[in-house]
């Protein structure tokens, strides 16, 4: 069945959107820049986004249901495997820090929209890192006193304020991907 104008419409304005608040962060971009990206007018951005935290929620609904299921493709691959290609996967998806998207979630949006942000995320970014380390718990390799869901965090938490500082050649991104991982596996100090 072909899509209607205005499901190409909502489609663009999403596009763009995406584009424009993961490469400048949500406070930077404004619905007039968008909607003279897409080449229309603000009420008829508008028309489909009644407002900017409207427009960006259905943008980072979208955005991580894609993270989501490309983290899920890789449910097969041996563990230090599937941990650096799934911190690979979420440093090529964000172009700027993570840390800019938790940020401006935390700040910029009502008690509500918080919340539902918090569960996709949750969802989309948090449980495939436990279940990650949930694996590790039951192989019996994960510290007895470190929840998986405490090391996803702490993984989570130091991918997204590591990777914004790194240069983006492939040879060295893939070289400090393994270093990443093997810092969140094994620690620093010899045991």
């Amino acid at each position: 069945m072909p899509r209607n104008k205005d499901e190409d419409s909502k489609e663009r304005i999403l596009q763009v959107a995406e584009e424009l608040f993961m490469k400048k962060g949500y406070r930077s971009v404004t619905t007039r820049e968008i909607s003279a990206k897409c080449k229309i007018s603000q009420p008829a951005l508008y028309y489909h986004y009644p407002d900017k935290e409207s427009l960006y929620i259905a943008m980072l609904t979208r955005f991580v249901k894609r993270i989501k299921s490309k983290l899920n493709v890789i449910s097969d691959e041996p563990l230090e495997q599937r941990l650096r290609l799934m911190l690979e996967i979420l440093a090529n998806e964000h172009p700027t820090s993570i840390m800019i998207m938790v940020h401006d979630i935390s700040v910029e949006f009502k008690h509500e929209n918080k919340h539902n942000i918090y569960l996709l995320w949750r969802g989309a970014y948090l449980e495939p890192f436990i279940n990650v380390f949930e694996e590790l718990k039951e192989r019996g390799k994960l510290r007895k006193h470190i929840a998986p869901e405490e090391a996803a965090r702490f993984c989570l938490l130091t991918m997204g304020q590591t990777i914004s500082t790194w240069t983006n050649n492939t040879h060295s991104l893939s070289t400090q991907y393994d270093l990443l991982v093997d810092f969140i596996l094994h620690g620093t100090v010899n045991s």
